[in-house]
């Protein structure tokens, strides 16, 4: 199998983190034993989860408010773009820590919409050759023993290698 793409679903949480330190650490392994010496990407993929607002969740959270009655589109808007900017800002942190290591190519990718969706549709319409993932998320502990519903459901849809990492 000819490793050069490795997906990386990235939510900034510790099983994230884990499976990135993973990633890395086999994308210089594979780097260091091909006489080639290709570069392996490394795609952290971000997905802002679509989440349902209402008047009441939206008057709670304190959101800078420029119209003083915006639309929930407008609330939805403004928070999907702060996640997105702060999500942003935390992985160009770890492409900068990961930059100094040979072989490796370090990239981020954000998307909007169902996480588990988002990750299948990435690695089925890109070229990816192994997808290392989380076994949780920030969505909390899994329901079934030892995975989340979203590395679930990934691992049960995608045809490509896949390692989950706690």
């Amino acid at each position: 199998m000819d490793l050069r793409v490795i997906l990386v679903p990235y939510d900034n949480s510790h099983y994230s983190e884990n499976a990135l330190e993973y990633a890395v650490y086999l994308a210089k392994a594979i780097f260091l034993g091909d006489p080639k010496k290709r570069i392996i990407r490394i795609v952290m993929l971000h997905v802002v989860q679509e989440i349902p607002f209402t008047k009441t969740l939206l008057d709670k959270m304190k959101i800078k408010r420029e119209n003083k009655n915006p639309s929930l589109n407008e609330h939805a808007n403004i928070i999907y773009q702060e996640t997105k900017t702060l999500m942003q800002k935390d992985m160009d942190k770890k492409k900068k820590t990961y930059k100094s290591i040979e072989g490796i190519k370090l990239e981020s990718r954000i998307l909007y919409g169902d996480p588990a969706n988002q990750i299948i549709d990435y690695s089925n319409n890109n070229r990816v050759d192994l997808i290392v993932m989380g076994s949780n998320g920030l969505q909390g502990l899994a329901k079934f023993k030892g995975l989340g519903s979203v590395s679930r459901k990934v691992s049960e849809a995608v045809s490509r290698p896949m390692t989950i990492i706690r």
